[in-house]
């Protein structure tokens, strides 16, 4: 299939066949679910979920605290990950709990706050205190542990956490000497965006150094790493009135961030990222109002908005066309629960680099650009070739079936690669490979079934969801 008819594919709008979240769930219904909400299903989920109700899957996904089953990652010589010892094993630790997870909603909406609220381990020392950020996104994304998490906390939080006050210099920000870096991300990035909807500026210089002397006298105790914390110095916090959006007081931090999320463009600012987290089409007027009533008259609780948008029909539009890119790291881990694999060694973490994607090292303050920027000539070979790498893991070495039919060898190769979305168009071109290919000796017939498992998983198909 061409670049060309997958960007046609991927921007293809079909809209759901009806019904809403009481409605029964069919394979295709929940595969979507998982790969929008998690990383990809495993057969046993499959089983679990269709015939249930979608609203029945987004409680699970709400209400059920982390899990993470089966035997955790290790290194190739099979000792135990180090991860503030190595960034690579700092990111495949990431990426078993995303492989691991019962509920891999968590994982993947801490994935979502990472990207969002971004920090760069390549500016950020020591290395634990990225993984201290990283389990203060957890605590906003387990709502199963934090039911009544709120976007106001996580803000309050994130601005006081040790790692983002690295990343963006917030322990610089002191009395005479503001920084103003922080301030103007949380407008800019984190809250409300540079304009609204008519293009009307949401802020101004003004605001952001007034912002940024509200949040000064910010400072680090990093004595033990692995628990360092941040804290607050008033004698190096600026003093006096400060007016931040048209309000003026002798603002500190937290008040200050109240006033900018209490700003009108907050709402659908944050709400339009987290729709198109799981939803391509943009969401209407009527679902936008209904989407804003629930966040702000909620006091900003994210599981009821969730629950909102994982539960809308839109979820499952263009299920027979998927029309939404896998982002890298939703591909890789979704292979290793495809294939049932667990880690073993670093190829993942290491094949990430290659397509542009690796947890903890966003390639700005506004993390990954995402979309069809994910499909170059560089990332979709890297793709490609981490399905063949997989591929030859010798757990999943193909059977030997001789006088096996081209079209069975399709089927055999579908499912044993987790039975992934395939285009009749696909299956056809499949079939005909399979119909010309050396099949002579055994070693043709296992290069053949290879050669199909890969094109299942690595080819056009295997990058929409």
């Amino acid at each position: 299939m061409s670049p060309r008819l997958l960007t046609r594919r991927v921007h293809r709008v079909v809209r759901p066949a009806g019904g809403g979240p009481a409605r029964k769930m069919n394979e295709r219904m929940v595969d979507r679910m998982f790969w929008r909400a998690g990383f990809g299903p495993t057969e046993a989920d499959r089983k679990r979920w269709t015939g249930k109700s979608a609203s029945s899957l987004v409680e699970f996904m709400l209400s059920t605290p982390q899990r993470l089953v089966g035997t955790a990652a290790t290194r190739s010589d099979g000792t135990p990950l180090q991860p503030h010892a190595s960034d690579t094993d700092m990111v495949t630790e990431w990426i078993d709990r995303m492989v691991r997870s019962e509920n891999p909603l968590v994982e993947r909406l801490t994935f979502f706050w990472h990207r969002h609220l971004a920090t760069r381990r390549s500016d950020v020392s020591p290395p634990q205190l990225m993984t201290i950020q990283n389990s203060l996104f957890r605590r906003f994304a387990d709502f199963g542990s934090n039911p009544n998490a709120t976007y106001t906390d996580l803000m309050f939080q994130v601005g006081e956490d040790p790692a983002m006050l690295r990343f963006l210099t917030g322990e610089d920000n002191r009395v005479k000497r503001v920084n103003e870096n922080y301030a103007r991300e949380v407008m800019e990035l984190f809250c409300l965006g540079v304009t609204d909807a008519a293009g009307t500026p949401n802020y101004s210089e003004d605001d952001v150094r007034e912002l940024a002397k509200a949040v000064s006298g910010w400072q680090i105790n990093e004595d033990d790493p692995n628990n360092a914390f941040g804290y607050f110095t008033e004698n190096r916090w600026e003093p006096g009135p400060k007016t931040v959006l048209g309000r003026t007081a002798n603002f500190k931090h937290r008040d200050a961030v109240e006033v900018v999320m209490q700003h009108r463009s907050h709402a659908p600012f944050l709400i339009t990222k987290l729709w198109h987290e799981f939803i391509v089409t943009p969401a209407d007027s009527a679902t936008q109002a209904d989407l804003e009533r629930t966040y702000l008259r909620g006091g900003r609780k994210l599981r009821p908005l969730l629950e909102r948008i994982l539960t809308h029909p839109l979820m499952f539009e263009s299920l027979l066309e998927p029309n939404m890119v896998k982002s890298p790291v939703v591909f890789a881990a979704g292979l290793m629960r495809q294939l049932g694999l667990s880690i073993v060694d670093d190829r993942i973490a290491r094949s990430l680099v290659t397509l542009e994607q690796e947890p903890y090292d966003p390639p700005t303050v506004a993390g990954w650009e995402g979309g069809l920027t994910w499909l170059n000539t560089n990332s979709t070979l890297g793709r490609f070739d981490l399905a063949q790498r997989l591929l030859t893991d010798t757990r999943i070495t193909p059977q030997d079936v001789d006088g096996e039919a081209p079209a069975a060898a399709v089927d055999r190769a579908h499912t044993a690669v987790g039975r992934p979305w395939m285009a009749p168009g696909t299956r056809a071109a499949l079939v005909a490979y399979a119909t010309r290919a050396p099949v002579t000796r055994s070693r043709d017939r296992e290069i053949r079934q290879r050669a199909l498992r890969a094109f299942m998983l690595g080819g056009p198909d295997g990058q929409v969801m």
